[in-house]
C-alpha cells in the first residue's frame, strides 16, 4: 500500500497536503491565514520565515495586518496585492506549488493542456535537487532513466523556476538529440509562457511571449508592449546543430539523450559538452543535468555515470527504474494467489512455466522496490522480448542491468547482489612513501600518508604483530600508463580467516595509470607493508607488445627488479623437465588460452558460492559486465570505459589463494629462528 501510494503522488499541490517532507530540506510546515484563498497550506518551512508571512501571522489575518501595520496605508497595498505577494512567496519557496499553478503541459495521454503535477520519478529528482540547492552546492546531476518519464520536462522547468524566482540572470541552454526534439521543447516553454500569471513577474499587462531573438537560437521573455521582462535567456539548439549553443555565457544547462550522441574522433561528446558548459561556474543556483536513456556500455554516457558513481567529476548519480514510472503497472485479479506464487518462487533461478524470467529474478524486483501491480507488467511485457538484454534496455531495474550490450554475462546478478552487501567505504585513503622512491631503500622505512584522494584505499591495515605465515597475497594487473589506457590494479587479501574456516577478505587496492617500474615499486611497498606478503604479478602483460609502452618488452626488466629486491615473489610451476634441467624460474603468473578459462571458472566459483569478502563497489560493476562474447572469449564488453581489470586481479589472487597457497598458520619465534606451528615435530605445537 505504501508503495503504490508513493507510485500515485498523491499530494495536492495547492495546499501542499501529502507533498513529499520526509527529508530534513524538504520539511514543511502548516500556514493557516482565515482570509487568504487556500486558509490552510501545508508550505515549506523556509516560507514563514519572510517578514511579511511572520507579519500577518503575527496579527492573525490579512485585513488585521493592513489595518494595524502602518506603511500599508495610501491604499496602494490592498487585500489582493497582498493575496498575491503571499501567492509569489509560496511559487519562490515551493517548486511543486509554482509547477501546477503556472506550468501547463500538453498531456502525453490524450487529456489536452493540463498543469504540472510532478509525478514520482520527477519528485526523486527534485528531492535532490533541492538537497543541492539548499546546501548552496551547484546543482549538477546525471538521470539513467528507464524510457520515457518527463524527465527533461522537469529538469527545463526545474531551471525556469530558479530563472524566474531565483536569479534574474540565470540563462541556460537545452541540448536536444536532435532538431525536431529541439523545437517541441520551444513550444512548450511558449505554451508555458502563454499561461503564466503576468502578475507573478511583476508585469502589469495581461500576457507574456516567448520571443525568439532574431537571427540566433536565444528565447527571451517580454510583455504585451514588447519590452523584454528579465534579463534571462533560453538557448535551445541540438546535437544536429550545435554552433549557435556554442560559447554563450550562461549559468545552466540540459543535455539530453546523451547515450545517442555521435562519438567520433571529429565528433566528440566531451569536446560539445565543454564548448556549450565551459563556463559555467561550480557555484549555487548553477545547475547542469546530463539525461539519457542507456544504449550500450562504453560510450560517453556510460563513462560519465561511472564517473559520478564513484564521486568524480562533481555530478550526483540518479538513477530511474522502470517501476517508478506510474503507467508501468497492472491490475491482479487474485491477490493472494500472485503473492503465493512470487514467494513460494522467490529461489527458483529457472524460468516458471510461460514467464520467461525465473520467479527469483521477479521477487528481486520486489526486493528493489517495485509493487506487485509492476511486477505483474513486468511480466507481461517481458513476453515481448526473447533475450533479457532487449528487455533490460526497455525497461532497466538497475543502472548495471540498464547498461546492456550483447553477449552472455558470466555472473549471476544475485550473486553479485550477495557479495555486494559487504562492501563498505575504504577506512583510510592514501599512499605509502619509503626511504627511496627506487632500489634497495624502497622496503625500507615504509610508512602511510593520509590523502584525500589517494590512490591507496585501505579497509584494513597490515597485522605484523602476529606471526602468521602465507597471510596476505597482493595480486597485480598492469595497465597502461595515460588516462586511456587499462587500469593497473593492486589488489591485497588477508587469508587469517581461512585458518578458523573463514573467508579471504579484501583489506587494500589501488586503481591508477602509472609507469611500469613505478607501479613495480608500489607493488612492493605494499607487499612488504602487509608483512612480506606473497606478491603475484600477472605478466602477460608485459610479456606481448604493448603500443603504450616506452619499451617493446619490459617484462624481464620490470620482473628482474622485483626479484632482485623482495624475496617472496611469485615464480609459476614449471614443467618437470624443465625442473630437473635446472632451468629458471618464470616470474609472474601469465594468462594465456590455457590459465585464463581455469581461473575464471575458479572465480565463477567463487562468486556463486560467495568464497570471499569483497570491499569494492566498483569490482561488482566489472563483474555485472564482465561476458563471455560471441567467439568464445571471456573479457569485458567493447567499448571506452569498460574494463576487466579488477575482474583478472580478483580472478588470479582467488586461484592462488585457494589452489596454490598453504593453508595459513601461525609461527613462533625461537631465539632468531621461527618454528612453524603447523609443523607436528616442532616443539611448539598449539
Amino acid at each position: 500500500m505504501v508503495r503504490r501510494t508513493k507510485l500515485r503522488a498523491e499530494y495536492n499541490p495547492i495546499t501542499g497536503e501529502g507533498a513529499p517532507c520526509d527529508k530534513p530540506w524538504m520539511q514543511r510546515t502548516w500556514l493557516e491565514i482565515p482570509d487568504f484563498p487556500i486558509q490552510r497550506q501545508f508550505v515549506p518551512v523556509e516560507m514563514l520565515e519572510v517578514p511579511l508571512i511572520q507579519n500577518i501571522l503575527q496579527y492573525g489575518s490579512i485585513d488585521a495586518f493592513l489595518k494595524k501595520y502602518p506603511w500599508t496605508e495610501g491604499g496602494d497595498f490592498t487585500h489582493d496585492r497582498v493575496v498575491r505577494e503571499v501567492i509569489k512567496l509560496r511559487e519562490k519557496f515551493d517548486f511543486l506549488f509554482w509547477a501546477y499553478y503556472e506550468i501547463h503541459i500538453d498531456d502525453k495521454e490524450g487529456r489536452g493542456v493540463i498543469p504540472f503535477k510532478l509525478n514520482y520519478a520527477q519528485l526523486v529528482v527534485e528531492e535532490e535537487c533541492e538537497r543541492l540547492r539548499k546546501i548552496g552546492a551547484p546543482i549538477n546531476i546525471i538521470i539513467c532513466k528507464a524510457r520515457q518519464w518527463g524527465g527533461s520536462t522537469y529538469s527545463i522547468f526545474k531551471q525556469s523556476w530558479i530563472a524566474l524566482k531565483w536569479r534574474s540572470n540565470h540563462s541556460f541552454s537545452v541540448c536536444a538529440q536532435v532538431n525536431g526534439v529541439a523545437v517541441s521543447i520551444t513550444q512548450m516553454l511558449a505554451q508555458a509562457l502563454r499561461d503564466y500569471h503576468p502578475w507573478a513577474l511583476g508585469v502589469k499587462g495581461n500576457e507574456l511571449n516567448f520571443v525568439q531573438i532574431p537571427k540566433s537560437n536565444e528565447y527571451i521573455i517580454k510583455d504585451s508592449n514588447g519590452k523584454q521582462v528579465r534579463r534571462n535567456k533560453f538557448r535551445i539548439g541540438s546535437v544536429e546543430n550545435p554552433d549557435n549553443l556554442r560559447g554563450l555565457p550562461g549559468s545552466g544547462v540540459h543535455f539530453s539523450e546523451v547515450a545517442v550522441w555521435p562519438d567520433t574522433p571529429m565528433k566528440r561528446p566531451e569536446d560539445l559538452v565543454k564548448s556549450i558548459a565551459g563556463g559555467i561556474l561550480p557555484k549555487a543556483y548553477t545547475m547542469q543535468v546530463f539525461e539519457s536513456t542507456p544504449k550500450g556500455a562504453g560510450n560517453y554516457f556510460h563513462r560519465k555515470w561511472l564517473d559520478a558513481k564513484e564521486g568524480k567529476g562533481g555530478f550526483t548519480p540518479i538513477f530511474i527504474p522502470w517501476f517508478f514510472i506510474p503507467h508501468d503497472t497492472l491490475p491482479i485479479d487474485d491477490m493472494q494467489a500472485f503473492v503465493a506464487w512470487l514467494y513460494d518462487n522467490r529461489e527458483d533461478d529457472k524460468p516458471d512455466g510461460k514467464w520467461r524470467d525465473s520467479g527469483r529474478y521477479y521477487y528481486r524486483l520486489w526486493e528493489l522496490g517495485a509493487t506487485l501491480e509492476g511486477i505483474q507488467w513486468y511480466r507481461y511485457k517481458r513476453l515481448e522480448f526473447q533475450d533479457h538484454g532487449d528487455m533490460a534496455s526497455e525497461a532497466p531495474s538497475d543502472d548495471i542491468e540498464a547498461f546492456t550490450f550483447s553477449g552472455t554475462k558470466l555472473f549471476s546478478p544475485y550473486q553479485l547482489e550477495a557479495i555486494r552487501r559487504d562492501c563498505k567505504e575504504p577506512e583510510k585513503r592514501g599512499m605509502l612513501m619509503s626511504a627511496a622512491s627506487k632500489g634497495g631503500g624502497v622496503l625500507k622505512d615504509i610508512h602511510f600518508i593520509d590523502l584525500k584522494n589517494g590512490d591507496l584505499k585501505i579497509w584494513k591495515e597490515p597485522d605484523v604483530d602476529t606471526p602468521i605465515s602465507d597471510r596476505y597475497i597482493v595480486a597485480v594487473d598492469v595497465g597502461g600508463r595515460n588516462e586511456t589506457s587499462d587500469w593497473s590494479v593492486i589488489r591485497v587479501f588477508d587469508r587469517f580467516p581461512m585458518m578458523l574456516g573463514g573467508k579471504p577478505e579484501l583489506v587494500a587496492q589501488m586503481r591508477y595509470h602509472t609507469d611500469y617500474d613505478l607501479l613495480a615499486y608500489d607493488a612492493m611497498r605494499v607487499a612488504m607493508w602487509y608483512g612480506r606478503a606473497l606478491l603475484v604479478i600477472e605478466s602477460n602483460t608485459m610479456e606481448t607488445r604493448d603500443k603504450d609502452r616506452d619499451l617493446e618488452d619490459m617484462s624481464e626488466y620490470i620482473l628482474d627488479i622485483i626479484a632482485g629486491l623482495y624475496e617472496n615473489l611469485y615464480a609459476r610451476p614449471g614443467s618437470a623437465e624443465a625442473i630437473r634441467q635446472g632451468r629458471p624460474r618464470k616470474w609472474g603468473f601469465m594468462t594465456n588460452s590455457s590459465t585464463k578459462p581455469a581461473i575464471i571458472g575458479n572465480l565463477i566459483e567463487a562468486v556463486r558460492e560467495h568464497l570471499w569478502i569483497e570491499r569494492d563497489t566498483y569490482a561488482i560493476e566489472e563483474m555485472a559486465m564482465y561476458e563471455k562474447n560471441e567467439n568464445g572469449q571471456f573479457s569485458a564488453p567493447p567499448g571506452k570505459g569498460n574494463h576487466d581489470d579488477v575482474v583478472m586481479t580478483t580472478a588470479i589472487a582467488l586461484w592462488i589463494c585457494f589452489r596454490e597457497m598453504e593453508t595459513p598458520h601461525y609461527i613462533v619465534a625461537r631465539g632468531d629462528d621461527f618454528i612453524n606451528r603447523a609443523d607436528p615435530n616442532s616443539a611448539a605445537v598449539f
